[in-house]
């Protein structure tokens, strides 16, 4: 582990330790006593080794390479003592799928919900919420100073975008719009009809585009259409870039409706809504558009019961994602609508004299030819991904259809699913989706780098 790294990763203990601390303290609430140790004990060590690391470790700088490969390593570690909770009721494995499906903010589950103490239920949640943020953006907000390694690690968790200059001033802003959604998405689902606590269970894996619900029906468990109407707008909050909403706090509502991404998230959520209509007899067709493009993962119909051309159409829209700079997953759509350009850009190269100059261009937004290159290269080891991980699931015995639809739910950081994710799944199974989870979250780079320095090379 480079030296660089422990320094940060002891102030990352501080959030790490607020997630255990505070459903410990939902368990003496419910008075879940037996889990309490679970919480407690984990939680005092982990603000023990962020005060030792922070003390005694030296400062260094990280350069963006060092950050994307420590990003992935803090996902994977926040997996891993976050299975800890999880011992009470099963094994490790189980465990780590859960917490590694929480952090990064898929919500595929082993686990009935109706099973799981409340604590539980809320730490996952949590975990969802803590992961859409951005374990690295909470912690630019709240301990990390300014410097080269603030700079690193948001554009490692962010990306290149600093609407404000100050990379802890975009932290925090962002921050402060994530927790008014999240309050604000609280009222809205306790007032539309659930229980406190399933309101704030759900806001956290609602806004965080996570999925994590405390049904098993997800929120087909509520037969309400506002509720759903009010579930399905606050994923398309979470689905829309966070720095934009500061800007409309800020009377600046022209940049918001101005983002093309905006226009093609909902454009796309209706189209598809209304082609899913006819499968799922009605409005829920849009809802399960929404649920998949934003990549939240939550259901109103089982997604088992879907016909191959339903289940053709949620792929799509897993795979599309939403806004950049938001927590969906997926290819992002900003890389879509250069994909787009590049399709266009080659049918009017056919067409055109070849000493014509012509532009990525797609309406009126031009994209850099680099940019288009590097969204092509991402999108191709997407797909390399995405294909890889269907066939070593469908090397198990499942339909290759089925097995694409979970490999996409993974990669995608979704959640849906077609019953493949299970506790009796091979143990092959459960580890191709964790690893998809963990490079969907992260953009499959960082964990390539990560594992790179692993192996000794720089």
């Amino acid at each position: 582990m480079s030296g660089g790294w422990l320094r940060p990763l002891g102030y990352l203990g501080f959030v790490l330790a607020g997630a255990f601390l505070l459903s410990g303290i939902v368990a003496g609430v419910y008075g879940e006593y037996r889990e309490l140790p679970f919480f407690l004990i984990p939680g005092l060590c982990a603000i023990v080794a962020g005060v030792v690391t922070v003390f005694r470790s030296p400062a260094a700088d990280l350069s963006p390479r060092d950050a994307m490969a420590f990003a992935a390593l803090v996902y994977l570690l926040f997996s891993l003592v976050g299975a800890l909770p999880f011992l009470g009721v099963s094994g490790f494995l189980r465990g780590w799928f859960e917490a590694l499906s929480g952090i990064t903010t898929t919500g595929l589950s082993l686990y009935t919900p109706e099973e799981l103490p409340r604590s539980l239920l809320f730490f996952r949640s949590l975990l969802q919420w803590i992961g859409g943020a951005g374990i690295l953006l909470l912690s630019l907000a709240l301990f990390l100073p300014p410097g080269r390694t603030a700079l690193s690690l948001y554009a490692a968790e962010y990306g290149q975008e600093n609407i404000f200059g100050n990379v802890r001033l975009v932290a925090r802003r962002v921050g402060e719009v994530y927790l008014g959604l999240t309050a604000l998405g609280f009222l809205g689902f306790w007032g539309a009809g659930m229980s406190p606590f399933g309101a704030a269970c759900h806001i956290l894996s609602t806004l965080s585009t996570g999925g994590f619900s405390i049904y098993s029906d997800s929120i087909g468990h509520y037969s309400s259409g506002v509720t759903q109407g009010i579930v399905a707008l606050f994923m398309l909050f979470g689905a829309t870039s966070f720095p934009l909403f500061w800007l409309l706090v800020r009377g600046k509502a022209k940049a918001l409706l101005s983002e093309p991404q905006v226009f093609l998230l909902l454009g796309g959520a209706l189209v598809m809504g209304f082609l899913l209509w006819p499968a799922m007899g009605g409005p829920r067709g849009i809802f399960q558009a929404v649920s998949a493009l934003s990549t939240t993962g939550f259901a109103t119909t089982p997604t088992q019961s879907l016909s191959p051309a339903a289940k053709g159409l949620v792929i799509l829209g897993m795979v599309m994602g939403g806004a950049g700079g938001s927590t969906a997953g997926g290819l992002k759509l900003f890389r879509v609508m250069a994909l787009w350009a590049l399709i266009i850009w080659s049918f009017r190269r056919v067409v055109l004299p070849k000493e014509a100059e012509i532009p990525f261009r797609l309406g009126r937004h031009i994209f850099p030819a680099e940019e288009v290159l590097e969204y092509g290269a991402y999108a191709l080891l997407y797909s390399v991904a995405l294909l890889g991980g269907s066939l070593v699931i469908a090397a198990h015995g499942y339909r290759f259809g089925d097995s694409l639809f979970e490999a996409a739910s993974a990669l995608g950081t979704v959640g849906l699913s077609v019953g493949i994710t299970s506790a009796t799944a091979p143990i092959g199974v459960k580890l191709v989706l964790m690893a998809l989870m963990w490079m969907g979250r992260l953009e499959i780079i960082p964990v390539l780098l990560f594992l790179r320095r692993l192996g000794g090379r720089a």
